[in-house]
């Protein structure tokens, strides 16, 4: 049988405690308390309160990342626009039209805002980093639908639009087109991706639905639900690496998406529902929302190194 030495190339150290700064992967005899230790690598994530939006408000577009977030529209009915830094918000020009409930995608200085009411709407907005434009219009109009993309590759994604809508639209920078739609119909549902063709869409209304469906640029598949069945939830992330938070009924649950699955995580600090959302699953902001309409929260997954004892 082959030992230690021989597979790792190293004999274990004996050491009376603790050796200074020992590197990950390193492994010891501790002589002191007569058992093995190693340095092992583990991610920690949770949620940390930032500061707070200067209007308070939920159901709003959100775009960008943890540090580089924009905010546009929301309830009370707005047309203010807040960017965040990663430590304060900046209220910014306004879009053109006042509007709750809108979808919003892109990045802070090149976003895309669309849809909302009252009443139902199919104007799109488009952000250059200092001021809204008008673009060609949705071509259905509806409020709380998902979105997913950039600015110029964007997909719109069930919604209202009178009734419950499955419909699905594709924005090439200059039109909308309508391609085939989702298999459940919902609105009021969350959704991520970094382009119109690899999208995630899940949770939605009416009824907290937990389903969860994949866009591969041409079709809807529907792959594994939530955990949690919910509606006005928010979204980060990407079709592979994604994050849900919040959402009916005030709920802190957090889940995050490894391209099969989703696993809860920890929860949020603070209970809500309709709150913007921006970042990717390991680094994302949740902020707003109708509870709490001006908390902003960061979420943080890091590797931390620790010491394991080994059981023999």
């Amino acid at each position: 049988m082959s030992d230690y030495k021989e597979v790792v190339g190293t004999a274990v150290v004996n050491v009376a405690g603790d050796p200074p700064n020992p590197l990950e992967g390193q492994l010891w005899y501790n002589s002191s308390t007569t058992s093995f230790k190693v340095v092992k690598q583990s991610l920690e994530d949770a949620w940390a309160t930032g500061n707070n939006m200067n209007t308070a408000r939920g159901y709003m577009a959100g775009a960008g990342t943890q540090t580089a977030a924009l905010a546009s529209g929301g309830y009370p009915v707005t047309a203010k626009t807040e960017a965040y830094n990663g430590t304060n918000w900046t209220e910014l020009n306004d879009l053109n039209t006042a509007r709750m409930i809108p979808a919003g995608c892109g990045t802070q200085t090149a976003a895309l805002a669309f849809g909302g009411g009252p009443p139902i709407t199919d104007v799109t907005e488009t952000w250059n980093g200092t001021n809204w434009t008008e673009v060609n219009d949705l071509n259905t109009g509806r409020y709380a639908s998902g979105a997913a993309g950039t600015n110029t590759a964007a997909l719109a994604f069930g919604g209202y639009s009178g009734s419950v809508s499955a419909d699905t639209e594709v924005w090439n920078g200059t039109n909308w087109t309508e391609v085939n739609n989702l298999n459940t119909g919902r609105y009021s549902l969350a959704g991520c991706g970094a382009s119109n063709t690899a999208s995630l869409a899940f949770g939605g209304s009416a009824n907290p639905k937990a389903q969860t469906e994949l866009w591969n640029g041409t079709n809807w598949t529907e792959v594994n639900d939530l955990n949690t069945g919910r509606s006005t939830n928010t979204g980060a992330g990407t079709s592979t690496a994604g994050l849900t938070f919040g959402g009916t009924s005030n709920t802190t649950k957090t889940e995050t998406w490894n391209g099969t699955n989703w696993a809860e995580v920890n929860d949020l600090n603070t209970g809500n529902y309709g709150s913007g959302g921006a970042g990717t699953n390991t680094l994302a902001l949740s902020f707003g929302g109708m509870t709490n309409g001006s908390v902003t929260e960061e979420w943080n997954e890091r590797s931390v190194t620790g010491t394991k004892t080994l059981t023999t």
